[in-house]
């Protein structure tokens, strides 16, 4: 079967977090202001444990049920940790501070990124497939489009937007039908080794395992990359 499309995971595949720590203490630090300012004393400390614990809520739903626990009950769920019922002007406030703290160190992107989409554009149509955390897909996709990268992908799915999350083959088909190929027409390029490659692989897709770091482990998957320039050479 020819290969006609390219998906890719975004987090610590296309992008890496610059200061991932900086990052959820300035959205710990913003929220606790706006709780401060309603009578209520919590730390940042406190709040950043919340969101670790919300975090593992997070991904524990995303690897084993194939859902999301999207950004809205993430913070609905720290909220009732916290025992806090703010009222919706306040809680429109700690939404925004949850969710965009990203925008304030952005993450960094693969080197030379550009001009390997490019590439590979001229023969693959091409998408985003992320499991979005505390960061929802319209902040990612501002980022991308920032850094003048949205015009390489013919779609982008996100988790929080679709409701099904990696490894769940459903998101996979999604992303099919949007680029209008057949999912074992599309290889799937990701770091992880259970939401990438394992659901790519029981969506039917080829797969391509992103091990920047050379971990010494048998995968199963059809293409092993080390450095994104490999996907040209490979392909």
């Amino acid at each position: 079967m020819v290969l006609k499309a390219i998906t890719f995971d975004f987090w610590n595949t296309l992008a890496s977090d610059r200061e991932p720590v900086r990052v959820r203490e300035i959205a710990a630090e913003k929220m606790v202001t706006h709780i401060r300012g309603e009578g209520t004393k919590i730390s940042s400390k406190n709040m950043q444990e919340a969101f670790a614990e919300c975090r593992k809520l997070c991904y524990s739903y995303q690897e084993d049920k194939g859902i999301d626990l999207t950004p809205k009950e993430q913070l609905d769920w720290i909220l009732e940790y916290f025992n806090l019922k703010p009222k919706p002007m306040i809680w429109n406030k700690l939404f925004d501070d949850y969710t965009t703290s990203l925008l304030d160190i952005p993450p960094r992107f693969v080197d030379e990124l550009g001009s390997i989409l490019k590439e590979l554009g001229s023969k693959y149509k091409m998408a985003i497939i992320c499991n979005t955390g505390r960061t929802p897909g319209w902040v990612i996709r501002s980022i991308v489009r920032e850094c003048s990268l949205d015009g390489f992908f013919d779609a982008q799915i996100f988790s929080n937007e679709v409701g099904v999350a990696k490894p769940n083959p459903y998101i996979f088909e999604i992303a099919a039908r949007m680029l209008n190929v057949q999912n074992n027409e599309t290889l799937h390029i990701g770091d992880d080794i259970h939401t990438d490659v394992g659901g790519a692989l029981g969506a039917g897709y080829r797969t391509g395992w992103y091990n920047p770091k050379g971990l010494c482990r048998e995968v199963k998957c059809h293409y092993v990359f080390k450095d994104f320039s490999d996907i040209l050479k490979l392909l």
